[in-house]
């Protein structure tokens, strides 16, 4: 992904650079999105190899959510072919619209005994980094980089030391394809626009296990994707 991110930036810049001698113009706006945000794992508890402890358990979620942003872009050359731009979601989105549990019978182990766990995770402070290409008659071709941070929710009503896993930033590259317009006196604008986003694969390892014996802390692998669709209206000038 850093390697990716270095090539985004030099092509940017390079591109930013061969069209900066050209008359643009700065715009900015708000958007409604609808997306559908998928999540598939793993799981391997920790605790003493009982057979049980060790199992890896795979589960799935999903959350159909709406909701606003705001961004803002420079519009690039006489025709305004060529787009940057930066968009911000303010506050989180729930990864799940349910929250998932399992429970776990005694083990003989302190650190994870008799007890159900629950977990669900939400996305925080998302900013996308964007550039955007106009194929034909504002038809446009998106791509971009994006930042997250994952923030788990874990909860347990175990007397043992389960394993609690913490925050992630993750990053992600965005594919779009869009309609954009003009309206009013043309300073006005428009854009309708479909996306995917996929994230970099999670893995976490859980924290206050004990290390005594044979335990283990347990381990999460996770994959996030987003599929989503946006309105944008804006002001240009």
């Amino acid at each position: 992904m850093n390697n990716m991110k270095k090539i985004l930036i030099a092509v940017i810049a390079i591109t930013s650079l061969s069209v900066n001698a050209f008359a643009g113009s700065f715009g900015f706006g708000v958007a409604g999105h609808l997306v559908n945000i998928s999540a598939s794992g793993t799981e391997t508890p920790g605790g003493l190899n009982t057979g049980v402890e060790n199992s890896v358990t795979s589960a799935s979620a999903g959350n159909m959510v709406g909701f606003g942003t705001y961004f803002a872009e420079y519009n690039f050359g006489g025709e305004e072919r060529f787009t940057l731009g930066v968009e911000v979601i303010p506050g989180s989105a729930d990864v799940s619209n349910k929250t998932l549990s399992r429970t776990d019978t005694a083990s003989g182990d302190s650190n994870d005994t008799a007890g159900t766990k629950s977990a669900n995770a939400k996305l925080d402070g998302h900013t996308t980094y964007y550039a955007e290409f106009v194929i034909t008659n504002g038809v446009y071709a998106k791509v971009g980089m994006a930042q997250v941070d994952l923030i788990t929710n874990d909860t347990s009503t175990s007397g043992g030391t389960d394993s609690i896993y913490g925050n992630q930033q993750l990053d992600a590259w965005t594919y779009g394809i869009g309609q954009k317009g003009t309206y009013g006196n043309g300073s006005g604008f428009y854009k309708i626009e479909a996306y995917m986003t996929d994230y970099d694969s999670v893995t976490l390892t859980g924290t206050g296990a004990s290390t005594t014996g044979t335990s283990t802390n347990s381990s999460l692998t996770a994959d996030l994707d987003v599929v989503g669709g946006t309105v944008k209206v804006g002001y240009k000038f």
